[in-house]
């Protein structure tokens, strides 16, 4: 009994160690909204979070005349790391949002890169992908 108890500490000390350990740098600067569209406009992203459930579609639409990339860094929710304005993509995750999304929300939270006419940083917003 007293191997069974080492052998178990032994187990789930270092998985909860990393269920703890989130890398996800993403700060929200605003409630979640649940939607199926982004809109950039004068380089915000509205919703600066976007809420979206595991297979559904998610598009980035222009509200300007400026061009627009959207970058995922590392982690993607979406088959592609660098997502199209205008076209929609189905919302994926990745083996950390699906395997432990449901114990730690933080895991499917995904911050992206957005840049203005190729040269301007702008805000980074985020997609909450929902298991």
């Amino acid at each position: 009994m007293r191997a069974f108890r080492t052998c178990c500490c032994v187990l789930c000390v270092p998985l909860l160690g990393i269920l703890g350990c989130n890398n996800n740098a993403y700060t929200k600067k605003g409630p979640e909204t649940q939607t199926n569209t982004v809109t950039i406009t004068n380089c915000t992203a509205s919703p600066d979070t976007a809420q979206v459930h595991r297979g559904d579609d998610l598009t980035w639409s222009i509200g300007d005349a400026h061009s627009y990339s959207i970058t995922f860094k590392g982690r993607t929710p979406f088959s592609s790391a660098t997502i199209p304005p205008g076209q929609s993509q189905k919302a994926k995750g990745e083996f950390w949002c699906n395997t432990f999304g449901g114990i730690h929300g933080d895991y499917c939270v995904y911050p992206y890169d957005l840049v203005q006419d190729g040269s301007k940083n702008c805000p980074d917003p985020g997609v909450h992908i929902v298991p």
